[in-house]
């Protein structure tokens, strides 16, 4: 009985990559059936190391800016079926600059990955491994 309820309640992580044209985005999802707490997460490209991946993202010139993103998750819950944007950038195609920044973002994507350490309500630590997100923002 003990291990169907743990069973039960088991986070399942999963990142998402949307490579659009008009939209590029990295989402954590949690596609499992209890609350994925994160304990730890880092985001890496080349020797750099980071809490989240915004950090690591190319600074937007003046004037542009990120639909969204999210800095300080580390302790958050995301509850079963839920998913958090960790970086989102919507852009107007007939803008050529936001096009441009677009490309510089997908090069930079293709390089970082992503690892994270996370507990279920149990508070049973589990680590969701070294994932490259080269193969959705290929060059």
């Amino acid at each position: 009985m003990r291990k169907h309820n743990t069973l039960s309640v088991k986070p399942i992580p999963d990142i998402l990559t949307s490579n659009f044209e008009n939209k590029i985005a990295v989402t954590l999802e949690n596609n499992g059936t209890g609350p994925l707490i994160i304990k730890t997460f880092k985001a890496f490209l080349g020797n750099m190391t980071k809490s989240n991946v915004i950090d690591l993202m190319p600074d937007m010139p003046v004037g542009y800016y990120w639909s969204n993103w999210l800095r300080n998750f580390e302790d958050c819950a995301i509850r079963p079926m839920e998913s958090k944007i960790l970086l989102e950038f919507n852009l107007d195609l007939n803008d050529e600059r936001q096009r441009e920044i677009r490309d510089n973002i997908r090069r930079t994507l293709s390089e970082v990955s992503i690892e994270f350490e996370y507990t279920d309500i149990y508070n049973t630590k589990m680590n969701f491994a070294l994932r490259f997100l080269s193969s959705g923002f290929e060059s």
